[in-house]
């Protein structure tokens, strides 16, 4: 079996997405299935499981120019070019992770080849949400253009309820849509041993992600530290993530440093699955994962959060509601409702019960999450359309 994924972006540039795909890419391979990686951009990472091929740049930026700034479809031009990489790479399955608009220009054209495409949205490429400028269909250009190629595309793996929902709401027909989520792998949890913090003054917490201000809460923290010093919890509070350092622009923060401990980059390119064990080393030494973001299609961090024995107090946005069982594993609080934010805070402070209690659900909540699970259900995706293709 040959299974092309396409992805936009990749290392040293990683999200959720990349984490997910790189996973997911070295686990089929140990399956035996022959595994090759398209960006539109070099990477840095080296991996001896998947190839990695990186498209013409200057075709497609042509492509783009005039689809993007004339509304001009001149596909064509690919044509010679994709006939040659699918004869050479004799691909089974191209499965898209997170489109962009040169990636809607290229399902376009393998489907003039009668190639089997499945795609799964990662949130930013399908959900909007104006009141933060979250999207990239707020662009018509780009939202005109997915819907026209939606009909192009044979299966969609849908991460979450509220990603679901938006398909079926851009018309996208029930039987097309398979679900299927980000997945971590358990076994190395497992096998990352870190001291948990044994005080019963201080609290540990930790939040990971790559920071944009508004989806994720960037501007919430000041304000969660602020109530928590004025209840005299003591805590520490390690937030760890691409863009994180534009916390100290705050002047709350730059004066409180010793409260927080910032992270921008865990680099994630020296091992073959992810996250890097030096990151769930910083999981596993903290007491509860707060979340503050405001939209999330599937939080990967939040099963790792999940697979470290990590409680989650998140506000009960679309795709965390999914993932954080209320008073089972965690707490969904209203959003924007800091104060409720704190008093789950304090709960869990004053009942060490209850946090172990937490804690010992955790593990049992993540394990349709694991990745091995997750892969066997892919594959069963793969040999489904395969079978209707031949």
């Amino acid at each position: 079996m040959n299974i092309a994924f396409i992805l936009g972006t990749f290392f040293p540039k990683a999200g959720g997405v990349q984490v997910q795909v790189h996973n997911i890419a070295n686990k089929l391979s140990e399956t035996g299935k022959n595994i090759k990686l398209f960006l539109y951009n070099e990477t840095n990472i080296k991996n001896n499981r998947y190839e990695i091929i990186v498209f013409k740049k200057s075709l497609f930026n042509i492509v783009f120019f005039f689809k993007y700034y004339l509304n001009l479809n001149i596909f064509f031009i690919l044509n010679p070019y994709i006939s040659k990489i699918i004869r050479t790479n004799n691909v089974d399955i191209w499965h898209f992770n997170f489109l962009n608009f040169k990636s809607l220009i290229l399902i376009n054209v393998l489907k003039k080849f009668n190639q089997k495409i499945i795609v799964t949205f990662h949130g930013v490429d399908l959900q909007v949400d104006p009141l933060i400028d979250y999207g990239y269909r707020l662009n018509k250009k780009y939202d005109s253009f997915l819907k026209k190629t939606l009909k192009n595309i044979d299966k969609f793996t849908y991460l979450s309820k509220t990603i679901r929902e938006d398909l079926i709401s851009l018309g996208v027909e029930e039987q097309k849509l398979i679900y299927f989520p980000n997945s971590v792998n358990t076994e190395k949890f497992k096998k990352t041993t870190t001291k948990r913090n044994q005080s019963n003054e201080l609290l540990f917490f930790i939040t990971v992600a790559r920071f944009a201000e508004k989806k994720k809460g960037l501007d919430l923290v000041e304000q969660v530290s602020t109530n928590l010093i004025n209840k005299n919890i003591n805590f520490k509070w390690k937030i760890i993530g691409e863009n994180s350092k534009l916390l100290y622009k705050n002047k709350f923060i730059r004066s409180n440093s010793n409260l927080f401990e910032i992270i921008e980059n865990i680099k994630n390119i020296d091992e073959d699955f992810f996250p890097h064990s030096t990151l769930i080393n910083h999981y596993k030494s903290s007491d509860i994962y707060l979340n503050l973001s405001r939209i999330e299609s599937f939080g990967i961090t939040f099963i790792e959060a999940l697979a470290s024995k990590v409680p989650i107090i998140s506000f009960a946005s679309k795709g965390a509601n999914e993932i954080v069982q209320d008073k089972i594993n965690g707490f969904l609080i209203k959003d924007n409702d800091v104060s409720e934010f704190i008093n789950k805070i304090l709960q869990i402070k004053e009942n060490k019960e209850m946090l172990n209690n937490m804690q010992n659900n955790c593990l049992r909540s993540i394990k349709k999450f694991d990745l091995d699970t997750c892969s066997n259900k892919l594959i069963n995706i793969y040999e489904n359309e395969i079978k209707q293709k031949n």
